[in-house]
């Protein structure tokens, strides 16, 4: 018989435990929460479920199953009350799924459905990934944890146009408060940054919604700021995120053959740049935990970051179908908490604040617990 005792984890350590195991989901489960729920994705085993916080909030844990979760200990149940996760015959803890938003079933003017657009992956925060088709998978040079052409049930390469359709009905209804828009690297100068400044616009000639960026680094730092500059101005863009994944030299060539290839200096430089245009606590950078690297050298490259104004987003590795990487084990969630903690102390000593990012993955958080470790412990 199934007990439910009280639930002594903390929101920081639920969310850690289920990226890391990933969890189960019941067939008979899967084409109702796909239906009715915020799940367009739970067939591919990808989802965002709800955790309540201590502050009374709804805290986003976005969960990539991959190969591990058919193993997960941890399963889903519905109840006459929601839904709860288990771990064997004992419940873990209550989650909510977001309700389908009513966009999902809309079609822009082409045709295409809005749910092959942009999806919510977290409570307002809506996220679109302009181009899936990668120009390091196309050489055969792909970042190693990378499963950018697999991101979820949608379509490869989004117009402008269809996206500024899908958010200014997000917006409408009141499912979208921000946004992110990123893209797999393109071979241009840019870097496919131009499709995201262009979408930005189209965006804000139908939406007052404030817009995060997240990019590859350019190296043409004339255009970027350029690019930036028209961003900012006339894309309604408030956030930037340009990421360097991992800071071990020892590994970044071999993680990303090709983009391993770019220096740290020129991320500096793309970070000075952007801080320049949009301000302090608006850039940040992510880092992906568990794909060989040391703490030390995470901790070093957190504070070098920090030094120059930039916030580090802590990410765990999600091993997911379609990476070389798939099969890899994450990072467990005492260590991602353990650097949650250090990075958070390195924040605050430089006066940053992951909490007034104003748009864009840092401010809605499910792919990291590290917001909720600053706010409420580990």
């Amino acid at each position: 018989m199934r007990t439910s005792p009280t639930r002594t984890a903390s929101v920081s350590r639920i969310k850690a435990e289920l990226q890391e195991k990933g969890l189960r989901i019941p067939p008979e489960l899967a084409g109702e929460l796909e239906a009715d729920y915020n799940a367009p994705a739970v067939s591919t085993g990808r989802m965002v479920v709800c955790l309540a916080s201590p502050a009374g909030e709804l805290v986003p844990a976005f969960i990539v199953n991959g190969s591990r979760g058919a193993a997960s200990p941890y399963h889903l149940v519905k109840t006459e009350a929601g839904f709860e996760v288990w771990r064997g015959d004992s419940k873990y803890a209550d989650v909510t799924f977001l309700a389908r938003p009513r966009f999902y079933d809309l079609e822009t003017g082409g045709g295409t459905p809005m749910s092959k657009v942009a999806v919510i992956v977290g409570p307002g925060h809506l996220r679109s990934v302009v181009s899936q088709l990668c120009h390091y998978q196309q050489i055969g040079q792909p970042c190693k944890f990378c499963a950018v052409q697999y991101w979820w049930n949608a379509m490869s390469e989004k117009q402008p146009e269809q996206i500024a359709e899908t958010v200014a009905a997000a917006v409408a209804e009141g499912a979208a408060r921000h946004i992110s828009l990123t893209t797999a690297t393109l071979n241009t100068p840019d870097k496919g940054l131009s499709d995201l400044v262009k979408t930005a616009r189209l965006i804000r000639e139908k939406a007052a919604i404030p817009v995060m960026l997240e990019f590859e680094a350019v190296t043409d730092h004339d255009l970027l700021k350029s690019l930036l500059t028209e961003a900012r101005d006339k894309g309604g863009v408030t956030t930037a995120s340009v990421n360097i994944e991992c800071w071990d030299e020892t590994l970044r060539q071999e993680i990303m053959p090709a983009k391993g290839k770019i220096p740290i200096s020129e991320y500096l430089a793309n970070w000075h740049i952007c801080s320049d245009i949009f301000g302090r606590n608006e850039v940040a950078t992510t880092v992906v935990v568990g794909i060989g690297e040391s703490d030390d050298s995470i901790l070093r490259g957190i504070e070098k970051a920090a030094a120059v104004g930039v916030m580090t987003f802590l990410v765990p590795h999600s091993p997911a179908a379609g990476a070389a990487y798939a099969d890899m084990t994450p990072p467990s969630a005492n260590r991602m908490l353990t650097l949650y903690e250090k990075a958070t102390a390195i924040h605050r000593k430089h006066g940053l604040d992951l909490g007034a990012v104003t748009a864009g993955c840092v401010r809605g958080g499910g792919f990291s617990a590290i917001k909720d470790v600053a706010r409420f412990g580990a």
